[in-house]
């Protein structure tokens, strides 16, 4: 499964990782910087997703800024229903 998901404030990061916590297998965060260099990082690590969290980084522009058009969670298994709240429609 392969979804485009947003990720604004410190409470979504939060509830976000403790949803894929319960997941048994891999489940990755992966995007593009403003570069369109791709990165790739663990969806159960808070830190991780603290990363890429939109609204929570303080400052306008980073050395490896992340395109925010480009965040999806990866995972072999369908985690929909664990995820649904964070999905970009």
């Amino acid at each position: 499964m392969r979804a485009p998901i947003e990720l604004t404030t410190g409470a979504e990061v939060r509830r976000f990782s403790d949803a894929v916590q319960s997941i048994e297998c891999d489940v990755r965060l992966v995007g593009q910087d403003e570069s369109g260099h791709a990165w790739e990082l663990s969806a159960k690590s808070l830190f991780s997703s603290l990363i890429v969290a939109a609204k929570v980084q303080k400052r306008a522009h980073t050395a490896h800024e992340v395109d925010w058009n480009t965040i999806w969670c990866e995972c072999e298994k369908d985690i929909y229903s664990v995820i649904k709240e964070f999905i970009k429609e």
